[in-house]
């Protein structure tokens, strides 16, 4: 699954007039589109600063908490509760900025998959629309499975030295259905029955399960390699130097692939025109082609190398100024140096498994972040973040606590703790006073009332004793 359902058309749309603003360059466009993205989630990074500073002022409470109830672990997590409560504290609050950035790229995927359904003005019409399993193959996309598979079928050799009975055996419909009989003849004929496999494995392209008896599309394949008869042609579909093989289940970049290597004409033999307005569709950044898959064989593993490198630059300048700002931070030895090698490594992974484009927008990301980051700590210094945090606890004096609080200030008041057990009350040595039925609901009747009476006097309600 590619597509993230109202996050990947929302975000496709978005590029799309991107690319009409940059004059349909797409490499450009992308950098318009990462850059705006990121300006959206400024109000977020904000946010989390200010959140990492009230951490910086809440973790020594916390710690003293730790030593005051050491031995009792069920009233440090009322103390804890209320303590979150009365500083306006969520710990999840750092959370947001992460989950929306990795739910950006995962829509993002979607588009850069398919680039022709967002940013193209070819027609649906144009494409002869089927859906299969929740993803939308066109004639144009078979066409390019079809035309792999027959190539890798033919093993280099010129469309015009096959015979007629050759032709006639490896342009059929039987062929893709793997027809036994139909097989028997290709393996007498020196033929492979599995003509394409990657790492062992046989590639089934879904188009198949929509167009394997599709006859007039088998015949427009057999016309292509008329069109481009010579081995050349074959030998291009068949280099894995050329066209990847971890693209072959995404047949719109090999569409834009195979264009792009002069060979969009293909695609005129199932609408006119096709192949030159696929032809017009800049997919590229400086010449470099964003459908590519990096390899270690090839120049665009530059790309996953720099993606690592900016976001080790952006993961050192970031724990720079949470030490600086947050001494607590340095203290934190073992979770920062984790830190600090798994986004890099996380972000060369995202950078060499999928295509260019993804790598480039990851990468222009990290970039962005990283000037974001350094514009942020110059501009919210500790001490203006701190006069924000007071006006912050001034407003939410007079306004109504949130669901996280009132959560807070249930769980705070509750007489049961995590495992279920009953409030106790503990005498001077720390050991449970024991107390009758009575005494014990009376007591958590009077846990309960404080705590509403915290909740009315910190947001400024009437409090009506029951």
């Amino acid at each position: 699954m590619t597509n993230i359902p109202i996050i990947t058309p929302l975000l496709g749309y978005f590029m799309k007039l991107c690319y009409w603003l940059c004059f349909s360059n797409y490499g450009l466009a992308l950098i318009i589109f990462t850059l705006i993205v990121k300006l959206i989630t400024v109000p977020s990074q904000i946010k989390q600063q200010k959140n990492t500073a009230r951490m910086a002022k809440f973790s020594p409470k916390l710690k003293q908490l730790q030593k005051q109830y050491a031995n009792n672990k069920q009233k440090y997590q009322e103390e804890m509760m209320k303590l979150y409560s009365e500083e306006g504290v969520n710990p999840m609050g750092s959370c947001l900025p992460m989950i929306v950035t990795m739910v950006i790229l995962f829509g993002v995927i979607g588009v850069v998959y398919q680039p022709l359904n967002f940013i193209s003005d070819i027609g649906n019409n144009e494409f002869s629309l089927f859906s299969v399993q929740n993803e939308t193959i066109t004639d144009a996309e078979a066409l390019t499975d079809e035309a792999i598979v027959f190539a890798n079928l033919m093993n280099g050799k010129n469309y015009n030295e096959l015979t007629d009975k050759e032709k006639k055996l490896i342009f059929s419909v039987d062929t893709l259905n793997k027809k036994d009989s139909h097989i028997k003849k290709l393996k007498e004929a020196g033929f492979s029955e599995d003509p394409l496999k990657v790492n062992g494995t046989t590639v089934t392209f879904s188009s198949f399960e929509e167009y394997k008896d599709n006859k007039e599309l088998v015949k427009k394949a057999q016309q292509v390699f008329e069109k481009f008869p010579d081995a050349e042609f074959g030998r291009y579909l068949t280099n894995k130097d050329e066209i990847s093989d971890r693209l072959y289940y995404r047949p719109q970049l090999l569409m834009l692939q195979i264009a792009n290597a002069g060979y969009s004409e293909m695609y005129d033999v199932i609408e006119d025109g096709l192949g030159e307005k696929i032809n017009k569709i800049d997919y590229t950044f400086f010449g470099i082609p964003l459908s590519a898959m990096p390899s270690w064989s090839s120049i665009y593993v530059l790309i996953p190398i720099i993606s690592f490198l900016a976001q080790m630059a952006l993961t050192l300048v970031s724990q720079y100024y949470q030490k600086k700002n947050n001494q607590n931070a340095a203290q934190m030895g073992g979770g920062m140096k984790l830190m600090l090698f798994i986004m890099p490594l996380f972000s060369f992974w995202i950078s060499f498994r999928f295509p260019a484009g993804l790598g480039l927008y990851w990468t222009l990301s990290a970039v962005y972040t990283l000037i974001q980051t350094v514009i942020l700590n110059k501009i919210y210094t500790p001490d203006r973040v701190e006069k924000m945090i007071e006006e912050d606890s001034k407003k939410n004096k007079k306004r109504r606590p949130s669901m996280y609080e009132r959560a807070l200030a249930a769980q705070g008041a509750s007489p049961s703790n995590a495992n279920g057990s009953r409030a106790v009350v503990l005498n001077e040595n720390g050991e449970e006073k024991k107390m009758s039925k009575e005494e014990k609901k009376a007591y958590e009747r009077r846990l309960l009332a404080e705590a509403r009476k915290r909740m009315a006097e910190k947001y400024g309600d009437e409090y009506l004793d029951d």
